[in-house]
């Protein structure tokens, strides 16, 4: 029977090379485009959208920072961004470092059917929440609140902080915890003093999939931000299209100023990214 195992390595890294380099054109080309089309005119965009731009058009980064085809300025879903983003980040990994350090703890079985349902709620689509929590905010009177949004935010994502922490917790040295509480600590003190401190570097990682998850969320705002000055970028970069034309200078622009913040965010802490995305591999 034909195996892998019969390829040479050559082949096999020289094949999954050319796959990497396939899936980061695919990945990298359209911001390419966007950053380009950002620098063009409207004229350019339509007839000639894969070409560079002739001149380089910072009018329309002014139009975009100015405002949306309804008057609000960028700053304004800017600040709603951060709102929802800091709120979503707080709770969600707040609460997940201590669900998944009392799941990591158990010594019942309560704990490992709540990691598994914890893992269930991470596999079931967003979408099927929209329509509840919009009946949920209406009948709140939390419609259009970029607060209230952060809130679902964070309850949507206590489930992957949960998950990723516990498999980060269940690798800490036991001895620790255990001299600890030969010393008279709590359980509470011990997490408090010895756990968390030198586990910093997970709970920054999973905050950063967090934030980048959030910041760049459309779905569940479009949904639930009906008021024109209540919306986050993704939701406010929809209204750069009118009903009988669209700024699309402006629209690309007003994009890779929102990716902007996610880009060097991600420049200077690619490092802890990455380690999250590895914690879930630990045992």
């Amino acid at each position: 029977m034909w195996q892998f195992r019969n390829i040479p390595e050559s082949t096999l890294k020289g094949f999954g090379f050319v796959c990497l380099l396939l899936w980061t054109m695919v990945t990298i080309v359209p911001v390419v485009g966007s950053l380009f089309s950002s620098f063009k005119s409207q004229t350019e965009i339509i007839a000639e959208p894969l070409n560079l731009p002739s001149r380089l058009l910072f009018e329309n980064y002014e139009r975009a920072w100015d405002g949306t085809n309804l008057g609000e300025p960028l700053i304004l879903f800017a600040r709603n961004s951060v709102i929802a983003t800091s709120v979503g980040v707080v709770l969600g990994v707040g609460a997940g470092v201590f669900a998944g350090y009392a799941i990591a703890r158990s010594r019942t079985r309560f704990g490992g059917l709540l990691n598994r349902y914890f893992v269930l709620l991470i596999t079931l689509p967003f979408i099927v929440t929209w329509i509840p929590l919009f009946v949920l905010s209406d009948r709140l009177g939390v419609l259009s609140n970029p607060l209230a949004l952060g809130v679902m935010y964070a309850a949507r994502l206590i489930p992957f902080a949960a998950v990723m922490m516990r498999a980060y917790f269940s690798s800490f040295p036991l001895d620790l915890i255990e001299a600890a509480h030969i010393d008279g600590a709590s359980e509470f003190t011990a997490f408090q003093r010895i756990v968390l401190p030198l586990s910093w570097g997970g709970v920054l990682a999973v905050g950063l999939v967090q934030v980048i998850f959030i910041w760049n969320e459309l779905g569940l705002g479009q949904v639930l931000l009906l008021s024109p000055d209540s919306r986050t970028l993704p939701v406010g970069l929809t209204q750069f299209r009118g009903q009988y034309g669209s700024d699309y200078g402006a629209l690309f622009a007003s994009l890779m100023l929102t990716i902007s913040p996610i880009i060097v965010l991600y420049t200077f802490t690619e490092r802890k990214l990455t380690e999250g995305l590895r914690i879930g591999a630990m045992k």
